[in-house]
């Protein structure tokens, strides 16, 4: 095993790909070596010495894709310090209700392999990124196009959980 950390993501619009990007790039800024990859595209977990996991969440739920690779690397991930981390639209409002509820969402994984951080982080919405069911939801619940990722949060996440990972 090296000392390489792993950011696995699973996007639907492309969000949460350019947030595990700005994450792994923190990390690297911090010295280590890192990986980021869709989590659909990783075949093993075992060669890291941390993983990062983030997913969109769509109507309450992680990404199909992210619940599936820590359902299916469960036993080689509770080898490792593992976080996890959200990109969710309930999250441009910072309150503590907000909070909880985003949280919640995070349950489920938790179950199967308890994280050492997490981080929750507001997306962006651009209609022409989406499904057209997507598109249309969106619209009818009257989801303006924005973009409320805070970078800064962002990034000083990726520096916590860093020291986080690499204190395990």
């Amino acid at each position: 095993m090296t000392d390489k950390i792993l950011v696995a993501y699973a996007t639907k619009a492309g969000s949460t790909a350019e947030v595990a990007e700005a994450i792994g790039q923190e990390l690297r800024d911090a010295g280590a070596e890192v990986e980021v990859s869709q989590a659909k595209d990783v075949k093993d977990v075992t060669p890291y010495k941390a993983v990062i996991i983030g997913s969109a969440i769509r109507m309450g739920k992680w990404v199909s894709e992210a619940t599936e690779f820590v359902e299916e690397n469960r036993q080689a991930l509770s080898q490792v310090p593992v976080a996890y981390f959200v990109v969710c639209m309930t999250m441009k409002d910072d309150t503590e209700e907000n909070r909880s509820t985003v949280e919640a969402y995070l349950d489920p994984m938790s179950e199967l392999v308890e994280p050492v951080d997490i981080g929750l982080f507001a997306g962006a919405m651009n209609y022409e990124k989406l499904s057209f069911g997507a598109r249309t939801l969106a619209k009818a619940m009257k989801v303006r196009e924005d973009d409320w990722r805070d970078w800064e949060v962002i990034r000083a996440w990726a520096r916590q959980v860093h020291d986080r990972l690499m204190a395990e």
